[in-house]
């Protein structure tokens, strides 16, 4: 970074504050409260009532114009709009604080003012249409009078040439001709011919039809438009609003393009990537009831724009609604992609339209690109036909009346005009009024008063002698020196009052003093660099206040400022091909905020159209917020690590994601470091599954406990179910099982094709099953002997005999054991039928003790 030559400023408390503007945000923060009471009308509602009031002021001194012209009664019109006016005046009287207001009486007074300006109105077409009708008569009676006075300039000719012929004698035709006059006969002669000359009769006749036709013309002169701002737009924009709905990624900007005015004339641009719709509103501004309009603007599109909607939304007086009736001006209206163009449409307002603002509508990308819609010279103006346009809500127009004539142009708050009345004439202008002549000649009886006026070359090369010289104020014809009446000196930029230096350019390397008051500061020289195009210096300290520190090379440019109360980095990289990286970083009193993203031009000035990718904030109210896809929070370990790969990171949806060398992520106790006391529980994050989950404290799963026990814990002492996702329950495999009881399920709910079992086929298989004893490959010396049936997974020709009905098989089919449920079950079935021939043996063995018995006795007997 380039250096200057140190200059070393000494500076008291007093002295330059470079952070000055954060009591006047404070102040404005505290007026955002009245925004929501009914009985205050706040800062921002003033300013929109400002405007739309100027609108009405203007409309009123038209109307008033016209009817005066027109011998129109305005008594109540001006009456309604005297108090009207004297209502407003008071609140509006200061904009920059809310005030107490009477929305009834509001109401009341409005209402009042459009039922008298509509009855004026109402007037003034009948007049029209009057004049109209009338017209054709008067012109014809202009014409006959015309003639009228031919024929008396040619009887007064005759009777000149009467006395003539007489030579000059006395007669009765020289006495009715000269009626007292001491004129001669052929000075009157020379006179009337010269005055009833047929080229200024024809004149005479033609001007008569010609004023005629201009007092009663239908058109009106005023060429007034009701919109405020409706071009010239500057940065920041004033008048117009991008809505809060929409297109998320929705913009309102002011730019230009070389199908307007060659790229010289501003336009306003809204765009979007979505297929969403991108509105933008106008100020509001005053309407009259059931009243005819005419809207006109230019605009056109990118090819990918969906199409354009534009509407007037109307309200009432004294309606809290955004607005109450929608006009719909154009709907899907598809402009050019190649050429601007004019688009025109005449409507009717309803009874209730008193005020209402203009909305245009981007409906939206139709590719996923950026779409853009162009627009302005938007203009609504009376009547059903469409004028030239004028600037926003101001007005250029022509008036005539009986006895004053009145020539006005109006245009960004300038106003020149032209006055012509019987006994004065104004001539007026806001700019610059310049009389261009070979002579200027002041024809007057008293002397010619000149507030102000500069001599320019009058005394150059002259010598001005006199003893004294009193003046309010004096300065060269090059401005190099100049007193002003305060007796402030200012030479070549430098300026002297009471002692205080100001506004020069000193160059030393020390300055010492208490105070130092100026408009610009700047360090060292213009950054020497193709980059700075704007022209910055190293260090700038500008008139509101602001410090900027600003830095270019070939790859970046930097600045850092501190203004508003507020500290600000940006960052803009200066290679790019279509896109240049850009971040910006925001230090306030609420708290921090990031962005970054791209430009689609080399920001130079560090105010191009940014195109956000991910933005950060850390506020005490909000906490950490992240937004964009590159909206991260990343941990990279040790110094000595490669945080490329080692670590994690947080993304915007608040997922943790591993990098390509991470093994796991820890919770741990305190412990002395940052490595903790231990982990409490370990996720494995490696891609090859290396690392499992490890949890090394009870685990509470609603009802469910695992702790480091080796227990399952049902928590409500409820039951515990294995079950399968797709309902019914699901195989356990485990080792011993040591259980207090063994329940099956066994409900007839639950079973189908439910048959007698046959206890000596069931019986018959048990007893085909092979027992064996034996001990598994796992088991110890110490391990009891185990006795059961063996499932044969070894040999083709099974060596032990187990019927495949006790069999169990897995989810793939293969075995995996004996089905115990079933083996129990046959058992039982064997059991029962080995009770039943027990019970014949039993039977067969009483009846053999029988027949014992009675053997027995015989042998006795």
């Amino acid at each position: 970074m380039a250096e200057s030559n140190a200059t070393q400023v000494i500076l008291t408390d007093d002295g330059i504050k470079i952070i000055n503007a954060q009591n006047t945000a404070d102040n404005a923060a505290s007026g955002v409260a009245n925004l929501n009471d009914p009985n205050l009308m706040s800062v921002i509602e003033k300013q929109t009532q400002a405007a739309q009031y100027a609108g009405l002021t203007s409309q009123y001194n038209v109307v008033l114009a016209q009817a005066k012209e027109a011998s129109i009664s305005t008594t109540d019109l001006t009456t309604a709009y005297t108090n009207l006016n004297t209502f407003m005046s008071a609140i509006l009287m200061d904009t920059t604080k809310a005030s107490d207001v009477n929305r009834d009486n509001y109401k009341s007074l409005t209402g009042t003012y459009n039922t008298a300006l509509s009855k004026v109105q109402k007037n003034l077409d009948d007049y029209v249409n009057n004049e109209f009708s009338a017209a054709s008569s008067q012109a014809v009676v202009a014409d006959s009078n015309a003639t009228v006075a031919k024929s008396a300039a040619d009887s007064t000719g005759a009777l000149a040439e009467t006395a003539f012929e007489n030579n000059q004698t006395t007669s009765q035709a020289v006495t009715a001709l000269k009626d007292g006059s001491t004129m001669t006969i052929a000075e009157l002669a020379n006179g009337l011919a010269t005055k009833v000359a047929d080229n200024d009769y024809e004149t005479y006749k033609t001007q008569t039809k010609d004023l005629i036709a201009s007092k009663v013309s239908k058109s009106d002169a005023n060429n007034a438009n009701l919109i405020p701002y409706s071009s010239h737009f500057t940065t920041p924009l004033t008048g117009w609003t991008l809505m809060n709905w929409g297109a998320t990624d929705r913009k309102l900007l002011v730019t230009t393009h070389t199908f307007y005015q060659n790229g010289t004339g501003a336009l306003l641009y809204l765009n979007t990537a979505q297929n969403g719709t991108a509105a933008a509103g106008s100020n509001r501004f005053p309407l009259l009831p059931n009243t005819t309009y005419t809207f006109q603007f230019k605009a056109f599109a990118s090819s990918n724009v969906v199409g354009a909607n534009v509407y007037l939304l109307s309200r009432a007086y004294g309606s809290t609604s955004d607005y109450d009736t929608v006009h719909g001006l154009f709907k899907n209206l598809v402009t050019s992609p190649s050429q601007i163009d004019q688009y025109t449409v005449t409507f009717t307002t309803g009874a209730n339209d008193n005020e209402g603002y203009i909305r245009v509508d981007n409906i939206g990308s139709n590719n996923s690109a950026s779409s853009g819609l162009f627009f302005t010279e938007l203009k609504l103006e009376l009547g059903d036909t469409a004028t030239p346009y004028v600037y926003g809500g101001q007005d250029s127009m022509i008036a005539q009346t009986s006895d004053d004539v009145l020539i006005k142009v109006s245009k960004d708050e300038l106003i020149d005009e032209i006055n012509l009345q019987a006994g004065s004439t104004l001539i007026s202008s806001s700019g610059q009024l310049t009389l261009s002549a070979d002579t200027v000649y002041f024809d007057t009886k008293k002397p010619v008063i000149i507030p102000s006026a500069n001599l320019d070359t009058v005394l150059v090369n002259k010598t001005l002698t006199a003893a004294d010289i009193t003046a309010n104020t004096f300065s060269t014809n090059n401005g190099t020196f100049t007193v002003d009446k305060n007796g402030a000196i200012t030479a070549k930029n430098m300026t002297l009052i009471g002692g205080i230096l100001t506004s020069p350019t000193i160059n030393t390397s020390t300055i010492n003093g208490s105070t130092i008051n100026g408009t610009t500061f700047h360090g060292g020289d213009i950054i020497s660099h193709a980059n700075n195009t704007a022209k910055y210096y190293p260090m700038t300290i500008t008139p509101d206040g602001a410090y900027k520190s600003t830095y270019f090379d070939s790859a970046v440019g930097l600045q850092s400022s501190v203004e508003s109360g507020a500290i600000s980095y940006k960052y803009r990289s200066m290679i790019g091909n279509g896109t240049y990286l850009y971040d910006n970083v925001a230090i306030d009193g609420q708290g921090i905020t990031l962005d970054s993203g791209t430009t689609t031009t080399k920001d130079t000035t560090f105010s191009a159209a940014e195109t956000e990718a991910a933005y950060i904030s850390l506020t005490t109210e909000a906490g950490l917020y992240l937004h964009g896809s590159n909206a991260n929070i990343d941990f990279g370990g040790h110094l000595s690590d490669d945080s490329t790969s080692v670590g994690m990171y947080m993304n915007p949806y608040g997922n943790l994601i591993a990098k390509s060398a991470s093994r796991y992520w820890q919770i741990s106790v305190a412990g002395t470091d940052n490595t903790g006391g231990g982990p409490v529980a370990r996720f494995g994050i490696d891609s090859a599954s290396a690392y499992n989950i490890i949890f090394n404290r009870e685990l509470d799963i609603g009802n469910f406990q695992i702790n480091t026990g080796h227990t399952f814990t049902s928590a409500d002492k409820g039951a515990i179910h294995f079950a399968k996702g797709g309902g019914g329950a699901a195989d356990i495999y485990a080792g011993a099982v040591n259980y207090t009881s063994l329940v099956k399920s066994s409900l007839l709910s639950v079973k189908k094709d439910v048959k007698k079992a046959d206890t000596a086929y069931w019986a018959q298989l048990v007893n085909s099953i092979d027992l064996a004893t034996y001990q598994y490959k796992t088991d110890d010396n110490t391990s009891h002997l185990r006795l059961s049936s063996i499932v044969d997974d070894v040999n083709v020709t099974k060596q032990w005999q187990l019927p495949d009905v006790f069999i169990s098989r897995d989810e793939n089919g293969k075995l995996s054991g004996v089905d115990d449920s079933v083996l129990l079950n046959a058992t039982l079935a064997t059991v029962q039928e080995q009770q039943k021939e027990i019970d014949q043996l039993n039977g067969h063995n009483m009846e053999l003790e029988a027949r014992l018995n009675k053997l027995e006795a015989k042998l006795n007997g």
